[in-house]
């Protein structure tokens, strides 16, 4: 059975839609990523999941079960907010507790599930110390302890990473996908970050507009995006028009049948005299920018008014530099089409 399905929501603040006739589909023990922009209606989505706020159109379900109005405490799910909203007066193991003492639950039993939730989370010896006590990672991590304490068949996550350093978010979302295969709650996340969803999620659905533009699998949320907005927003690529039947690349301006999104890993830049491959399509051109970060150079080339991105392993090597006369390179197999007239 599916566990959520939002069926053709729409939500408007005054004239602004924020979201338009969205559909989506989660099934038990999913990890879901709303992707996109600011914007774009991913936190107002999350937020009418969560009953937050009330759907203008459309239907929310759990189970079959009809929930478009139910208030949030009525809802077999739980939220993680980005601030965590931790009680700073109370300890962990009190803060981790507070759900299923509201519940009715005794004091003893409370405090035994929330012995069993911060243990889930690793920090079954930190019960008694207080929220300022403890890192960032570490509160992110109280907060999801509550919010599994109950056992709701959903969590909802609003960019609960998004105030932790570089470093410590690259490990939390390692820590976040192992917990929540552990315990096997499905997650819906709302992140802008796409490295972030693409680490973690088993589907992602990116978001324009107040719109779902995609949903899918990462691989192919990135290597067959279904728009141009998710071939621009998901990494990085050139965009050429072409014709769909031969390939061909027009010029800048050109209006094709076809848009090809072609990947910087998949683009050789040759110098002259080129080595071509049987099969590759190729593109004269010159050499703008050279770009070395880090493990990897982004070549950046101008070809018939396009700028194609080529990306290259370690420094670019002394036979390329900027203003040389060059020829790109890729084969049939690595582009993707879409419409020649998607947005």
């Amino acid at each position: 059975m599916v566990l959520l399905a939002v069926d053709n929501v729409s939500k408007s603040f005054g004239k602004h839609q924020a979201l338009r006739d969205v559909s989506l589909t989660i099934e038990p023990g999913e990890f879901v990523s709303l992707l996109g922009p600011s914007g774009c209606g991913k936190t107002t989505l999350l937020r009418m999941i969560a009953g937050f706020l009330q759907v203008n159109r459309g239907t929310i379900t759990i189970e079959g079960q009809d929930i478009t109005h139910l208030p949030p405490h009525k809802r077999p799910l739980n939220t993680v907010f980005q601030n965590y909203a931790l009680f700073p007066h109370l300890s962990v193991l009190e803060n981790v507790a507070y759900g299923p003492r509201r519940a009715g639950v005794s004091k003893a039993e409370a405090a035994s599930r929330a012995r069993e939730a911060l243990d889930l989370v690793g920090l079954s010896d930190f019960s008694s110390r207080y929220p300022r006590q403890m890192s960032g990672g570490q509160q992110q991590r109280v907060a999801l302890a509550r919010a599994i304490v109950n056992k709701p068949k959903l969590l909802l996550l609003d960019e609960p990473l998004s105030a932790l350093d570089l470093q410590l978010r690259k490990r939390m979302q390692i820590e976040l996908k192992e917990i929540q295969e552990k315990i096997g709650v499905a997650f819906v996340f709302v992140t802008h970050d796409q490295e972030e969803a693409m680490a973690m999620s088993d589907r992602i659905a990116v978001m324009s507009g107040g719109r779902i533009e995609q949903v899918d699998i990462a691989t192919n949320v990135y290597a067959r995006p279904a728009t141009r907005f998710v071939a621009d927003f998901i990494g990085e690529a050139s965009l050429l028009p072409v014709e769909r039947q031969t390939l061909r690349v027009l010029p800048e301006g050109s209006t094709g049948d076809a848009m090809a999104v072609v990947r910087p890993e998949h683009v050789s830049v040759l110098a002259s005299p080129p080595a071509v491959r049987d099969g590759q399509l190729t593109l004269d051109g010159r050499i703008e920018t050279i770009v070395g970060i880090g493990g990897a150079t982004t070549i950046y080339v101008r070809a018939e008014g396009h700028l194609i991105l080529a990306r290259r392993l370690g420094l670019a090597g002394s036979d390329l530099s900027e203003g040389q006369p060059v020829t790109v390179a890729f084969d049939r197999e690595a582009v993707h089409l879409i419409d020649g007239a998607a947005s």
